[in-house]
């Protein structure tokens, strides 16, 4: 199941994202959308899970994942 990610932005200054990993994600970040809207100033950036990286440390008894990071690319939602 992929990530979706939603980065908001009122007249230029970053607020924040919302991000969903539920099986409506699309459906979830475009109801959001819809309650900000362009001529109140906001700028909306779809963005969906592409990867991710993770820092391992590897020892004589194994592999263990330290921390992980998801990777993101911009995209359009349709609808």
């Amino acid at each position: 199941m992929s990530a979706y990610r939603l980065v908001i932005r009122r007249h230029g200054k970053l607020l924040g994202h919302f991000e969903s990993q539920t099986a409506w994600a699309q459906e979830a970040l475009q109801d959001v959308a819809r309650q900000l809207p362009e001529d109140l100033g906001y700028q909306l950036e779809t963005q969906v899970s592409i990867g991710e990286r993770r820092l391992l440390e590897s020892t004589p008894t194994g592999i263990r994942v330290l921390g992980s990071e998801q990777l993101f690319k911009t995209v359009t939602l349709g609808g």
